[in-house]
């Protein structure tokens, strides 16, 4: 049976949609266009497209955009030169391009939640009803060092961002990949009493503030922030179990890309 990109689609938004709003769009290539082999990844970069093209890829599943806004629209910047080569390098190829971040992340459970704590081996802490709140177990001593140690191993990331103290005691947190911004980060400290938040990234005068303030007052809080790509790209592998389940036939590989910024 030939496998087409809708095909494809028509599997990754059915335990969800259709919705009627979305960013999760076909950004390049063809519904009927045949699909023998699909990347993975967090990113589509011009790299990771290069080798996605080189790899004989036909579609590529991206979670973040791939045109620089959240509504990955590049009209804004037709003649810029990064934007027209990106471009030029997508259409010559004839590769399909697909967004998938809304639907993933309105799976039950959410997609990417549940890749990452299965990245980070803590699916057995996470609350059921709430996987965002994780309680280690009480013979298990921890402090806001030894997590972020097992973050940086775990991510293959080299540093981090932390508010507050290192050597805080820890034993019931947060864990809210990606962006989720500082009203929700701060609403989930509150609500949920949490001393430690673990996050993507952040806007440094909203969350960094609350817990900066909160140490101020001699409160036990701390924010260790991993970077976007670093908090997410591990989820993209629920996509990858979910494809090949779906399509055994088909070639599912998953891009890592290298993060975009270093700390020097």
């Amino acid at each position: 049976m030939t496998i087409t990109v809708q095909n494809v689609i028509d599997r990754l938004i059915e335990p969800v949609g259709p919705f009627e709003e979305t960013v999760d769009r076909l950004k390049s290539g063809r519904l009927d266009a045949e699909v023998r082999k699909v990347a993975v990844v967090f990113m589509a970069t011009y790299a990771v497209i290069q080798q996605a093209v080189e790899s004989d890829v036909d579609l590529i599943i991206t979670h973040e955009p791939t045109y620089y806004t959240h509504s990955d629209e590049g009209g804004w910047l037709p003649g810029g030169t990064v934007y027209e080569r990106k471009r030029k390098l997508i259409e010559e190829s004839g590769i399909s391009i697909f967004r998938l971040h809304d639907y993933i992340h309105s799976y039950k459970p959410d997609g990417i939640q549940i890749g990452m704590l299965k990245k980070l081996e803590w699916e057995a802490y996470a609350n059921p009803e709430d996987l965002g709140l994780l309680t280690l177990p009480l013979d298990e001593q921890h402090t806001v060092r030894t997590l972020v140690t097992h973050l940086k191993n775990k991510l293959g990331v080299d540093s981090m961002t932390v508010v507050g103290d290192l050597d805080m005691p820890v034993r019931q947190f947060g864990l809210l990949p990606g962006a989720a911004g500082g009203p929700w980060h701060i609403q989930y400290f509150e609500s949920r009493n949490l001393d430690l938040l673990i996050v993507g990234e952040t806007n440094e005068w909203e969350t960094n503030e609350y817990v900066r303030d909160a140490v101020d007052m001699g409160l036990p809080k701390a924010l260790i922030i991993t970077g976007h790509q670093s908090s997410e790209e591990a989820g993209m592998l629920t996509v990858v179990e979910l494809l090949q389940e779906a399509f055994p036939e088909l070639q599912v590989d998953f891009i890592v890309s290298p993060p975009a910024t270093k700390r020097v």
